[in-house]
């Protein structure tokens, strides 16, 4: 109380010049602190875009169904083409995906960014649902009618699918990789070739020389059901068109 009373009282002007001096004081340490968060973004930023430290450091690769063949992921890692240690921010996802997409056995691929350095990419690929020749060579038919990967010869297991024009805009192709894939694994050994004239009239070609007229693909379930008990009557010829009134002949 004594030292509040014995301090001198300050005079106006000095009152306006301490009050100066702290708010240059405050000004000034506001700049500092102002340069220090604009030169640690700036640090950051370059870091960021110009160097590996938040650069790929790995690059995942996986199927959609979770089956990739050692040939396959190398061919996807070959398309991908991005070097370890280039910055994450840097990659053009889309473009990346554009180049996996272009490969045969690939239909879709989604690329994405993990950080601090995992670039990851999700295929979806293709699987030949049969095969059908065109201008004297065979190709692998996806579920979708896109003939993705040209072969020597039919691979074992694979139905040869017969079509004047196929692809996946020909309701013929469509029509016919239905009736395919709706065989069951007691049939698909039997059938050596599904022809689809058109959407409206399928035949299976059996091993043994008999046909079955299938029609259109609506029902393909049902009529591939019925199918083998059908196939244990004499005749050469089956028509389960209609699988509620079958024939044979």
């Amino acid at each position: 109380m004594t030292d509040t009373l014995n301090r001198p009282r300050l005079s106006r002007e000095e009152r306006a010049a301490q009050e100066a001096e702290k708010a240059w004081r405050r000004r000034f340490f506001g700049w500092v602190a102002l340069v220090l968060v604009l030169l640690l973004g700036a640090g950051a930023v370059y870091a960021l875009w110009f160097t590996p430290v938040l650069g790929v450091s790995t690059v995942q690769i996986s199927a959609d169904d979770g089956s990739l063949t050692v040939d396959q992921d190398a061919e996807v890692r070959a398309a991908v083409g991005i070097e370890i240690g280039t910055p994450l921010i840097r990659i053009d996802l889309d473009d990346v995906a554009t180049r996996v997409e272009a490969l045969p056995d690939v239909a879709d691929a989604q690329v994405s960014r993990h950080w601090p350095g995992t670039l990851r990419i999700t295929v979806t690929l293709r699987y030949a649902v049969a095969v059908v020749a065109a201008n004297s060579s065979w190709y692998l038919l996806d579920a979708a009618g896109h003939p993705f990967d040209q072969v020597a010869a039919p691979p074992d297991g694979v139905v040869q699918l017969r079509l004047a024009t196929p692809g996946p805009a020909d309701p013929a192709t469509l029509a016919g990789l239905t009736v395919v894939q709706a065989l069951t694994d007691q049939l698909r050994p039997l059938v050596t070739t599904v022809s689809a004239h058109s959407a409206q009239n399928v035949t299976l070609e059996l091993a043994d020389g008999r046909t079955v007229l299938w029609g259109n693909a609506d029902d393909s379930e049902r009529k591939a059901a019925v199918l083998p008990a059908v196939l244990t009557r004499p005749g050469t010829q089956f028509d389960v068109s209609d699988p509620e009134l079958v024939t044979v002949r």
